[in-house]
């Protein structure tokens, strides 16, 4: 997921390259899993004894051990390299709020959505990385509970539209800048892009409200 700073320009190096497609790789590879994830999750819209034979079976074969952990490196390693765009000091936030207001460009402003979910994600799926890898295996009650109790569900209707805002803006931000949406198909990927935001969102926010309704006995 591409962010880029709004900052003095520099030489780029070749190492500024290579960072770039670390960068777009491991978000790809993020925004991937993301959407297997959400779509293994909403089997407890069958019931939970979906969900739960389906973590069984991962389990099983260690998909989830295994695959949480790389997860949890690609996360590390994708975030530390697309900090490196984000304006931490505050007056280069401050010149960036500053430049999109006054550029009033839906890139720009992307941009800074992107940076601000992208704050949001650091925090809470780093929490959600380390509780899901610490209560393994996954299962629907365990779920449950946890969005049920301690405020959990208000915290997924933050992070779930903030995750589906950042992956359609990365990859539609990364498809611009690698030349593969250009001026001709740019309206016709923008709305499938869209159509992409509102089914994952459908898809999450359904799962989340199955996992809130589901009895707890």
């Amino acid at each position: 997921m591409e962010t880029d700073c709004i900052a003095p320009a520099r030489p780029r190096s070749r190492a500024d390259g290579w960072l770039d497609w670390v960068q777009m790789a491991t978000g790809a590879a993020l925004a991937l899993f993301a959407c297997m994830h959400m779509i293994l999750l909403s089997t407890v819209l069958f019931g939970a004894g979906a969900l739960n034979g389906m973590s069984a079976v991962m389990d099983a074969l260690h998909l989830e051990t295994v695959g949480g952990v790389l997860i949890a490196i690609v996360f590390c390693v994708h975030a530390t390299v697309a900090a490196r765009k984000i304006p931490f000091k505050a007056a280069q936030a401050v010149t960036a709020w500053r430049h999109a207001r006054l550029l009033h460009h839906p890139e720009t402003w992307a941009w800074v959505a992107q940076v601000a979910t992208a704050f949001i994600l650091a925090v809470f799926i780093t929490i959600h990385i380390w509780t899901g890898l610490t209560d393994l295996p996954v299962q629907a009650l365990k779920s449950a509970v946890r969005v049920q109790h301690g405020g959990w569900f208000w915290v997924f209707l933050l992070v779930l539209p903030a995750l589906a805002l950042h992956l359609v803006i990365g990859a539609w931000r990364a498809g611009v800048k690698w030349g593969l949406i250009t001026r001709e198909n740019r309206a016709d990927i923008t709305r499938k892009g869209l159509y992409l935001l509102g089914g994952f969102l459908c898809l999450s926010l359904l799962t989340l409200l199955r996992f809130r309704l589901l009895p707890l006995e």
